[in-house]
């Protein structure tokens, strides 16, 4: 089996899960939970930048059990409290198991990132086997995820160097821009549902 068959393996499992968990959530909650969502296989060269970055041997078995994000999924919601909801469905799915939660919504980074990142195993079911397959799932708001993309692209100019303080003061300061916006979106729509 090549290297990177089991990551597009469980990329359709994870495709097919995360449709099922929205035709569930529109059915009970009457919304698509999922905004929008990516998917992405690293590319051989990225894997190979990190590998070399994280001087990893060049095994397949070490690639695998030390890179846990080749296959990766980002979900944008509408509000917080569905990254939450979401990521509780994720947890009662018997064939994905959450191995890792890194909570920056909770705890931002000190750019102002934030994102719940879920490191995940999902089941594929092969003639003669079952294999766990890691992947990363990144969940968000549309504004997160803004910040998130527009910072990205920002700091694209800089790789390698560090981006100018007073850039990154403004780059916080809007960080927490977004984020009160969360908040209040989540503030008036639980005011518009207890009407």
């Amino acid at each position: 089996m090549g290297f990177f068959l089991p990551y597009q393996m469980a990329l359709h499992e994870l495709e097919s899960d995360f449709k099922i968990i929205d035709l569930e959530w529109k059915t009970r909650y009457g919304y698509s939970v999922i905004e929008h969502k990516k998917t992405r296989i690293k590319t051989l060269r990225s894997l190979v930048e990190k590998i070399q970055r994280k001087e990893i041997p060049l095994t397949q078995e070490a690639v695998r059990n030390e890179i846990r994000d080749i296959l990766g999924v980002r979900i944008v919601t509408s509000f917080v409290d569905d990254v939450y909801m979401l990521k509780e469905h994720i947890q009662q799915r018997e064939d994905i198991r959450i191995i890792r939660v890194k909570d920056y919504i909770q705890d931002p980074k000190m750019s102002g990132y934030k994102s719940l990142h879920l490191i995940v195993e999902t089941q594929v079911i092969l003639s003669n086997e079952i294999i766990w397959v890691p992947a990363e799932i990144q969940i968000r708001t549309s504004a997160m995820d803004f910040w998130a993309s527009t910072e990205h692209k920002l700091n694209y100019k800089y790789q390698g160097e560090t981006i100018p303080e007073d850039a990154q003061k403004q780059l916080i300061e809007l960080a927490k821009a977004s984020s009160l916006m969360d908040k209040e979106m989540s503030r008036l729509r639980t005011q518009l549902l207890a009407n």
